[in-house]
């Protein structure tokens, strides 16, 4: 647990000067066409996005694209220890228990094709590091078992292994600005 928590200042320290650098607005339009590039986001007509705040890679291009494509686009509500998909069809924000903004209305009931996850770090065998929250790893493990999960990151993200524990779900695709690696899902 130890190594995680460091692992996780260490990230989110590299990400504030990488945002601060200037170079984060080329690489986040970087991050969304590779992340269109991909043929199952390209398939996919629901999407789960989370709403990028602070240094983290930014989501806003992917949402607006989504939007204007005509896709379904939900965003994560947190409700006690699940994280739920809400629509977004422009209603309003509000700040959820971890300062981040969660959309208003009631939770989306159909399938999900593609979920778009925030990460801290995340390794070639697809293992991600998230917030220490879990809220992830348990929606994969039930609504969202069959969705196609895309971190995205910038590319000092990438790092040779993360730690992991029995419950971590592994992604399908991780998308920085320079590279996509694709996980051949026939290996579950």
């Amino acid at each position: 647990m130890e190594e995680k928590t460091l692992l996780r200042g260490r990230m989110k320290a590299a990400r504030g000067e990488f945002s601060q650098s200037g170079a984060a607005a080329a690489a986040d339009a970087a991050i969304a066409a590779n992340l269109f590039s991909l043929p199952q986001v390209a398939a996919g007509k629901s999407f789960f996005v989370y709403r990028s705040f602070g240094s983290e890679a930014d989501t806003r291009r992917i949402a607006e694209r989504l939007m204007q494509e005509g896709k379904i686009l939900c965003y994560p509500r947190v409700c006690g220890a699940a994280m739920v998909p809400v629509q977004y069809t422009g209603q309003p924000f509000l700040r959820g228990a971890f300062g981040v903004e969660e959309p208003c209305g009631e939770p989306y009931t159909g399938v999900i094709d593609v979920c778009v996850v925030p990460l801290l770090a995340a390794d070639r065998h697809f293992c991600r590091l998230g917030y220490g929250g879990g809220f992830y790893d348990r929606y994969f493990a039930g609504g969202g078992k069959g969705a196609f999960k895309a971190g995205v990151c910038y590319d000092f993200q990438l790092i040779k292994t993360v730690p992991v524990k029995e419950h971590d779900v592994r992604l399908d695709a991780v998308v920085t600005e320079r590279r996509v690696l694709l996980r051949d899902r026939a290996e579950d």
